[in-house]
């Protein structure tokens, strides 16, 4: 499990993050959501162990960011930091050289749907699909946690529908727990189990997005509305 416990994160005089606190299970998928500037890629970065944070803590399986733990986690930025100037093949023996979870046939299996070649360089493809190969580099690692960072980005509604689609039969792996943020609310909709609302930086609420559609009969939309309005 992530545990994000108490965390502030301030730039200069700007809070980020404010006494965030919010859980994310293996072999779920949580979506972490709310408007523009509300932390969300914050908190990603700070779990990752990309920015420092002022206080509070962040566990993975009861353990702070140290070399192992960064063997059970991997993030699919919102920004092009993959390798423009190789070939996607160049960069799936990359990874497989620096991440020894790598699976290689998957990452295969990936290129394929996505209807890539490998001979391709990264620098010339075109902005859905370089948004298309960071996908594949995050999933092909197998990381017991993955983190994506507004992961649809440039990538057209047809493909969105139908990848969104094979991550929960195909792309996730068993017990894998994922993070996603994305303003694409009603395409993760069925994909989604639990939720958690950020408002300027703080956690305004986490529930089960399951039991709200089973129970209420609400969508995750119908409940952020629903939040926000009485925030």
């Amino acid at each position: 499990m992530i545990e994000v416990k108490n965390v502030v994160k301030k730039y200069r005089k700007i809070i980020a993050l404010d006494e965030a606190t919010f859980t994310a299970k293996e072999g779920r998928v949580t979506a972490l959501l709310g408007i523009n500037g509300v932390g969300k890629s914050t908190a990603l970065k700070a779990i990752m162990g990309l920015i420092p944070i002022n206080s509070g803590e962040i566990l993975i399986d009861g353990e702070p960011i140290n070399y192992e733990v960064y063997n059970k986690i991997a993030m699919v930025p919102d920004v092009n930091t993959i390798f423009p100037h190789m070939t996607i093949e160049e960069a799936f023996n990359f990874m497989s050289i620096y991440y020894k979870n790598w699976d290689n046939e998957k990452a295969n299996k990936m290129l394929e749907f996505f209807k890539l070649t490998k001979d391709k360089k990264i620098n010339e493809l075109s902005k859905g699909n370089k948004a298309r190969v960071k996908l594949i580099l995050g999933f092909g690692q197998k990381s017991k946690y993955l983190l994506l960072d507004e992961p649809f980005s440039g990538i057209d509604i047809f493909t969105r529908e139908d990848f969104i689609g094979a991550m929960s039969g195909e792309f996730i792996e068993e017990g894998q727990g994922l993070i996603i943020t994305t303003h694409e609310i009603g395409e993760i909709e069925n994909l989604a189990e639990d939720v958690v609302l950020l408002e300027e930086g703080k956690v305004i609420k986490q529930f089960s997005a399951e039991e709200c559609r089973e129970y209420y009969g609400k969508s995750i939309m119908d409940m952020m509305r629903e939040v926000y309005r009485n925030a």
